[in-house]
């Protein structure tokens, strides 16, 4: 599609909440709604599960596609873990083309605790190709941490969302849809002063 349309780019820690809003927002909105992992698993039920080494090789591949399945979109709700702003580059969905495909953007950020969002992640259950079970949970507590830093990643108009609460989804619909700017109406022409 190029550069046009709406995203709501939902970022936050793993866990955090991330997928739930993004889905209750779609709805409410009446956007697309694309999840990374949808795409990532695809792909492990094509070509199995194997080594992390194997489980990156996938990642990355879902990654392109995911970007290309969102520009064929008008409006749409993404959801990925995406690469933090700061912190390990070695990880997460890259963001620099959103501004090269969307026009308006707004960024969903579902602030969390790595406390509250590592206890999610290790109770959680996800496809086996993901190799959750493979992770050490002191670890995995302490790359949460480091990651925390991360979010928002300043991608676009900002709406935060506590997710440790319960969410309206229409309030917060209504606080995006406040967060775009017009993009149909005509530009406003300055009067000349007499």
């Amino acid at each position: 599609m190029g550069l046009g349309g709406t995203a709501v780019v939902v970022t936050g820690l793993p866990a955090s909440g991330k997928t739930t809003i993004a889905r209750a927002l779609a709805a409410s909105l009446s956007f697309a709604f694309l999840d990374k992992d949808d795409f990532l698993e695809r792909l492990f039920e094509e070509q199995g599960v194997g080594s992390r080494q194997h489980r990156a090789g996938l990642s990355r591949r879902s990654d392109g596609l995911f970007q290309e399945a969102a520009r064929s979109h008008r409006d749409v709700v993404l959801v990925s873990h995406w690469q933090p702003r700061i912190g390990p580059i070695d990880t997460g969905t890259p963001t620099r083309r959103l501004d090269e495909t969307f026009a308006d953007i707004v960024e969903v950020c579902c602030p969390c605790t790595p406390e509250t969002a590592t206890e999610r992640f290790l109770s959680r259950r996800r496809h086996a190709g993901h190799l959750d079970r493979e992770k050490d949970p002191v670890a995995f507590a302490e790359w949460m941490r480091t990651l925390a830093g991360g979010y928002p990643l300043a991608v676009g108009a900002l709406v935060e969302v506590a997710t440790e609460d319960n969410v309206d989804a229409t309030e917060l619909a209504n606080r995006v849809k406040v967060a775009f700017r017009p993009r149909d109406l005509p530009q406003r022409r300055e009067m000349p002063s007499r």
